[in-house]
């Protein structure tokens, strides 16, 4: 794991043009940090598993948040946001749905799942991963009965 925030940054910024460039990054997914102590705790109380100690990022989720169906819907998050994620997720709200934890910041929100099987070096592993990222269009939608606040 990359230990410098910058390095970190510049590694999803090279996905990120990567998947601008040619579609796609063949980048192996990645740590981006520790698994924040207030998800831990939320977790621990509420008997959902979390798979690591790490939050990892993918050169595919990231492909997802940028993919056309959202683009045509105003929907894609800015790649700023994306590269200022891993650090930025301490200062955001943080909700569970009853599936994945949500940080939001009102304006975009960035879907973490607790549990996620993905290949690592043709290996299928589970971490705590980022599934894609989306604007939100309504900030009243964390309102709705199914999130819960953190």
């Amino acid at each position: 794991m990359k230990t410098s925030e910058n390095t970190l940054e510049s590694q999803i910024a090279s996905v990120l043009s990567d998947i601008h460039q040619k579609g796609y990054s063949s980048v192996q997914p990645f740590a981006i940090g520790k698994v924040e102590v207030r998800m831990m705790q939320f977790a621990q109380t509420n008997a959902i598993t979390l798979a690591s100690d790490d939050l990892y990022m993918s050169a595919k989720q990231l492909q997802h948040c940028m993919r056309a169906s959202k683009g045509a819907k105003g929907l894609v998050v800015d790649d700023a946001d994306l590269i200022g994620f891993p650090q930025n997720r301490f200062q955001m709200n943080l909700y569970y749905d009853g599936e994945c934890f949500i940080y939001t910041d009102g304006t975009s929100k960035f879907i973490v799942h607790p549990n996620y099987k993905m290949k690592v070096s043709r290996e299928l592993v589970a971490n705590v991963n980022f599934i894609t990222a989306t604007r939100v269009k309504d900030p009243a939608e964390f309102t709705l009965p199914k999130y819960r606040k953190i």
